[in-house]
This record gives structure tokens, C-alpha cells and sequence, in this order.
């Protein structure tokens, strides 16, 4: 077990994975051809990188467990953790909303805690959410803190479907990661030690790394904005990298993290899961924001497309994050879950089959309707 995180070698490499959405019970061939398409891509990602720390991004296991001790969860967990618990590599996550939907996010923290190479304590001081922590890493020799890294409970839901779909982080969160940023600082002989931070939940910002679509753009290229924002359909901008399959899944309401980032000055880099098809890097006033679309092959996603970001640090100028995603098939990896057409298609032509499936469907049964209801009047008339 490693208590302490540091460079390796002079630099700092992080594995991320997104929404795995994994199931306690293996009860079908295709749920095992999922976990082990799943199971590919991490070992393969630890093969190839070798990384000093693996990050999950939330929503990993979300099925409710009424076991007495919470057993199937338990188990379940390391089950789908396998290749991160057998590679000893240190591992810290954060709660993703559909962990909160369970109401057992104290058992869940739990289960994670018994995980052997599962680091990170959540701080009792943080007056909301249920897992907010932060690791500092030290150099390669071991002497100095250079790197810092935050875990942020995004939260679940909102109350009020007016305002937002998404909660965000509260103002308390906020007042607690710049106290502790405060005192690590200071701690720290006034330096300020560069941060990455770590959430389920993009934040609002993301939007500013979009631009509205051309008319000629709109039928085949741009994506709906989410809720409040779906009067309108969005492009990356140019010089945003990787791919846009969604619209953000961010809150609709500001409460204020982003510009508390930039008034404290240590992040240099945020990473989010929550939107599976999303894998897009960007920045916005100087602050690298990245998704890692899903790892996994269990939720809605686009071929065999999952993946992996890899984010690395160099010792020699902690301040600048470099990140690359990795898909599944871009590792030389042969899915089994998937059939010949879904392994190959994107998310935007899976979607566009299913709303064409939909409409052929909403057709036949329509007409199937009036056909019924045309015999039934001719039957009408004989009686």
C-alpha cells in the first residue's frame, strides 16, 4: 500500500476513467462480454502507461445492494476493480451522481476505503457531500510537495428541475477547498502548489468551449445543448481538442466553483465524467477542462469507442498538464461485446439508427392503429 504519492522518473502519470455503470450481478453472456471488453481497456492502459495513480470518475457501480453488510456491493466492486487491484497501483475516485441515488454513499465510501490500494480520506471538516479529499505528491527524490490533486463531491440532483437537472457544488464545498487551499499554501512557506481536480459533474464552463452550429452544420456535425440550453445546438470551438458527442451534461446554474478556482489560483486542470460520449479538451481563462467519455461498455456509449485519459505531469514544470485520450479500439483492442455494425459506428449515427428505429416503430404502430380502427368501424356498420 502507498501512503505516499511522487514523481516517478521526473514525471506524473494519471489513468482516468469514466462512467463504467457496472452491474453487481454477471447474469447474462452479454454482461460478461462487457466486463470483459471493460476489463481489456484497463489492462491495456496500465500495460502501455504505467501510471503512478488511477482516478475514477463516478457513476461506477450504481446498483442498489439491500444485502445485510452491503456483501453483493462489496463484492461487486472489486470484482469490476480487478485489474486496478491486481497491478498495486494506487487508486482514488469520486461519488458519482448515481452513487448518491442509492442514499448508502457512507456504505459505499466504506467499501471503497477496504480496497487495499484505494487511497484518499474523505475530510469530516467539508460540510457537504460525502468524499472531498486532497493528495499532495511529492517529488522524485521525495523532498518537496510540487503537485496537488483534488476529490470534489459533485453532488446528485437538483431539487427545483427549473433552475438545473444537475446539483453543483455548494458555496460550503467552495469555503472548505479554499480554506484547505489556504493552508496548504501557507504550509507551504506562501507557495502555491499547482493543483488537478477531479469531479463527476462538468461545470458550466465547458459551454464556453462550444460556439452555436452553422445551419449547414446542424443536421449532421452538432450536438443539443442539455436542458436549459437545448434552444440551441453546439461545435467545439476551434482549438478544442477530441471529440463532442453530447451537450454537456453540466448544471444550468453557476454557484460559483469555476471563479473560485481562478481567484485561489492552484488549478491548473479539472477532469469530469457524467457525459459517456464526451472526450473533448480545452481551456478556459488558462484552466485545461477534460472529459473522459466512459470506460466501460455498460451505458450508453458510441462503438467500441470507450476510453482512457491519460494525463501527465512533468517534474521539471508541475504547472503545465499534458492529456491524450485513448480509445479502445485506437489500443489495438477486438471487443466481444459489440456486433460488426455497433463496433464500428460513432455515437451520433447509433443515435440517429435508434431515432429512425423509433419513428419506423411509431409508423408501423400507427398505422396498425388506423388499420384497427378501420376494420373495427367496418364491423361496426354490419352489426
Amino acid at each position: 500500500m502507498v501512503n505516499q504519492l511522487k514523481f516517478n522518473d521526473g514525471k506524473f502519470t494519471i489513468m482516468t476513467l469514466g462512467d463504467l455503470h457496472e452491474n453487481i450481478e454477471l447474469d447474462s453472456r452479454d454482461k460478461i462480454n462487457r466486463r470483459h471488453d471493460m476489463h481489456n481497456l484497463v489492462k491495456m492502459g496500465i500495460l502501455a502507461f504505467k501510471p503512478d495513480l488511477i482516478v475514477l470518475l463516478g457513476d461506477t457501480l450504481n446498483h442498489k445492494d439491500d444485502s445485510e453488510g452491503f456483501v453483493k456491493y462489496k463484492q461487486a466492486l472489486r470484482e469490476i476493480l480487478k485489474p486496478v487491484i491486481d497491478s498495486d497501483i494506487p487508486f482514488c475516485y469520486v461519488l458519482g451522481n448515481h452513487e448518491h441515488d442509492q442514499s448508502q454513499e457512507e456504505l459505499i465510501v466504506n467499501a471503497y476505503k477496504e480496497i487495499e490500494n484505494c487511497i484518499g480520506e474523505n475530510d469530516p471538516t467539508c460540510p457537504r457531500g460525502n468524499f472531498n479529499c486532497n493528495l499532495l505528491v511529492k517529488n522524485t527524490a521525495g523532498t518537496e510537495d510540487i503537485l496537488n490533486l483534488w476529490f470534489i463531491d459533485s453532488n446528485n440532483c437538483c431539487d427545483d428541475r427549473d433552475i438545473s437537472v444537475y446539483d453543483w457544488v455548494h458555496q460550503d464545498q467552495i469555503e472548505w477547498y479554499e480554506k484547505k487551499a489556504t493552508e496548504i499554501k501557507i504550509s507551504h512557506g506562501g507557495k502555491t502548489v499547482p493543483a488537478i481536480l477531479f469531479q463527476h459533474t462538468p461545470v458550466i464552463e465547458e459551454y464556453e468551449l462550444l460556439r452555436k452550429a452553422k445551419p449547414h452544420e446542424i443536421p449532421f456535425s452538432a450536438v443539443e445543448g442539455h436542458h436549459l440550453f437545448s434552444d440551441n445546438k453546439y461545435m467545439l470551438k476551434d482549438g478544442v481538442e477530441g471529440y463532442l458527442g453530447e451537450g454537456p451534461c453540466s448544471p444550468c446554474y453557476n454557484g460559483g466553483q469555476f471563479a473560485s478556482w481562478k481567484k485561489t489560483g492552484d488549478v491548473i486542470a479539472a477532469f469530469f465524467g457524467h457525459d459517456h460520449t464526451n472526450d473533448f479538451t480545452g481551456y478556459v481563462d488558462g484552466i485545461m477542462l477534460g472529459q473522459n467519455k466512459t470506460s466501460g461498455f455498460c451505458c450508453y456509449t458510441d462503438g467500441c469507442r470507450s476510453a482512457i485519459r491519460i494525463t501527465t505531469i512533468n517534474e521539471d514544470d508541475p504547472w503545465k498538464v499534458n492529456s491524450k485520450i485513448y480509445h479502445f479500439k485506437e489500443l489495438g483492442l477486438e471487443p466481444t461485446c459489440l456486433g460488426p455494425i455497433e463496433k464500428r459506428i460513432t455515437d451520433k449515427q447509433s443515435i440517429a439508427m435508434h431515432k429512425i428505429g423509433y419513428a419506423t416503430a411509431g409508423i408501423t404502430a400507427g398505422a396498425a392503429a388506423i388499420t384497427g380502427i378501420v376494420t373495427l368501424v367496418r364491423k361496426l356498420k354490419k352489426k
